[in-house]
């Protein structure tokens, strides 16, 4: 298994479908969006959640689905930690830090070893997308829209405004074609689905359940913990 930047769950995938969009307000939306953002981007230190995480393959027009749990903190302006816990169909733990993922699979006992320095700051650009990042940091980096506002067709309660954003960096759109935000009209500017589309045609879309802010966490709440006898491989070298 060869991992690439955008096979990492950079928390980007799908939600079940919403009602029909009702027209955007424009600038007014985006601007009044990216405001709430500023503020929540200096309040953010970390996030829980459970995940529906799909994986669409355009060639063979397939989709895969996992589900899980998922931790990240803040670990400096910049800079994000995490772990994430695959539950079905095959058990497996990610973790990533400091632009190095490490892949655990129970079932053969084998933790694959990724080093994403290489790609730079787009590692930590893409991983922060919606969690911790200002709104002004996001148009410094992006072309952004307000595609639609919506309602989520498993919380009707719940109206979401649906922002695009479109890498300005030629480099990062070898990675990343669009990425797309579902967050909350009103309250906390956290999204409650994300959906990353490639330039293959291929994307990944994530849903988030029973999401926490800023919950108190262990101390080891983000360390991976292995078993004796664990097989460590480093594919890529």
């Amino acid at each position: 298994m060869k991992l690439h930047l955008h096979t990492v769950p950079v928390f980007l995938a799908l939600i079940a479908l919403v009602s029909a969009p009702a027209a955007p307000s424009g600038s007014e939306s985006l601007k009044a969006l990216l405001a709430r953002m500023d503020k929540a981007a200096g309040e953010f230190k970390a996030m829980t959640a459970q995940f529906t995480y799909v994986t669409h393959t355009e060639v063979l027009n397939e989709d895969n689905t996992e589900t899980g749990t998922t931790i990240m903190k803040k670990v400096q302006s910049g800079e994000v930690q995490g772990i994430v816990d695959f539950v079905s169909p095959d058990k497996h733990t990610l973790t990533f830090e400091k632009r190095r993922v490490k892949i655990y699979y129970p079932k053969i006992q084998s933790l694959e070893v990724y080093d994403l320095d290489k790609h730079g700051e787009h590692v930590d650009k893409f991983l922060m997308v919606g969690f911790g990042t200002s709104g002004a940091e996001l148009a410094r980096d992006y072309d952004m829209s307000v595609v639609a506002t919506e309602t989520m067709k498993d919380q009707p309660e719940l109206r979401a405004i649906q922002l695009r954003l479109v890498p300005k960096s030629g480099e990062a759109r070898q990675y990343v074609k669009s990425m797309d935000l579902w967050i909350p009209e009103q309250g906390d500017p956290y999204p409650v689905r994300e959906k990353i589309l490639l330039p293959s045609g291929d994307y990944r879309i994530v849903t988030y359940a029973g999401k926490k802010i800023n919950p108190p966490l262990q101390p080891d709440a983000l360390q991976l913990k292995l078993p004796p006898g664990v097989k460590t491989v480093y594919p890529d070298k």
